[in-house]
């Protein structure tokens, strides 16, 4: 059986055992914590989901409570209260457990880096020692071949040095740089944005179309939490905002917010300032065409590792002016190309509030 499993049964049965805790779900939690890490998933994305599980349990037992008619609201929220524990207790296990895993793997590199720099910088010393033995006769002490040597080994010296050593090797993957999906992260933001969406009377709708790339995850997320967020504040009943993807070079991409009909997504300048602040403090740049809101993010490899904001590709033309105290500008790009599903049809994924990824059903 599966951790995932394991959890999710363990978690039935803390809510059919009074909220008792069981005896298993530590344990589990570290496991789960250990195997996300090991699997190249993030901390963000391992909690994440964790929340989605609960959320997911939650709305099981609103239908449950609602169906049955000798069920009160009290009981509704005990069963509620006796989940939100037993959650605390495993994403508290599932953070131990990767965060351990974590500095095992930093342990073990470091490890690793130390015995690979010990081996030139030892042969460099025993060269200097035998040019500085007396013992020696002076022609063999004089042979070219220890300059050779040390030379060669104090080049492989400083690549360890430059390669292991580099600013874009501190940055842990696992902490920013993630091979995800764009419309994954963009239906989660669409999730979390739900209740706001409905009550504005509006639809968000995400492109069919799976792009996989390696970004910044959780900037990305957050930016485009905060766009589809301020969008949704301008929104009228009855219109529909529609996120988009295309990658636009190898090593970047975009992510594309329009409104229909036809305007804006945002259009308070202001708003629009802090929106492009924010996006150069993620590491991107927001992007305004043809009335289009764009997210620009750098994907990996870059040369650009640390958050800064890489330069556009050359046939990205600036020509939209840059609002006044504005900290970085909007460039207007190349029109956006719609969406095309596997049978060459423009595809969109629009759902109701009671449906969820893969046709499930739920409020997700």
């Amino acid at each position: 059986m599966s951790t995932a499993l394991a959890l999710v049964r363990s978690l039935a049965s803390v809510t059919a055992a009074d909220g008792a805790a069981s005896d298993d779900l530590v344990a589990l939690g570290i496991a789960a914590g250990t195997d996300a890490f090991e699997t190249g998933a993030s901390m963000h994305h391992t909690l994440k989901g964790l929340d989605l599980l609960l959320a997911m349990t939650l709305y099981v037992v609103e239908k449950t409570v609602a169906e049955e008619p000798e069920s009160t609201a009290a009981e509704g929220v005990r069963v509620s209260r006796r989940l939100q524990r037993a959650a605390s207790l495993i994403t508290l296990a599932v953070t131990k457990g990767y965060t351990q895993a974590m500095g095992d793997a930093m342990r073990n590199h470091f490890r690793h880096l130390r015995h690979d720099l010990r081996n030139p910088l030892g042969t460099i010393k025993s060269v200097l020692a035998m040019m500085d033995d007396e013992t020696m006769p002076p022609e063999a002490r004089a042979n070219p071949r220890f300059r050779v040597m040390a030379r060669r080994n104090a080049q492989a010296l400083g690549n360890l040095i430059a390669e292991r050593l580099s600013d874009g090797a501190a940055l842990f993957p696992v902490f920013a740089l993630q091979s995800v999906s764009l419309r994954t992260i963009a239906c989660t933001v669409r999730r979390d944005l739900r209740a706001e969406a409905d009550v504005r009377g509006c639809s968000v709708v995400v492109a069919s179309v799976g792009l996989d790339v390696k970004v910044d995850a959780i900037a990305l997320e957050l930016l485009l939490h905060e766009l589809l967020y301020v969008a949704l504040q301008e929104a009228q009943a009855g219109e529909e905002l529609f996120i988009e993807f295309r990658e636009v070079r190898d090593e970047h991409v975009t992510v594309s917010l329009r409104c229909a009909p036809s305007r804006p997504p945002v259009r308070e300048p202001n708003v629009l300032q802090r929106l492009a602040v924010l996006a150069t403090r993620m590491g991107g740049e927001l992007e305004v065409s043809d009335g289009d809101l764009r997210v620009w993010m750098p994907v990996y490899p870059s040369e650009v590792l640390s958050g800064g904001v890489v330069a556009p590709p050359p046939d990205v033309v600036s020509v939209v002016p840059v609002i006044e105290g504005a900290d970085s500008p909007r460039l207007e790009g190349s029109p956006l190309v719609g969406p095309v599903s596997s049978d060459g049809e423009a595809g969109y994924d629009l759902r109701r509030a009671s449906e969820r990824e893969h046709g499930q059903s739920g409020p997700l």
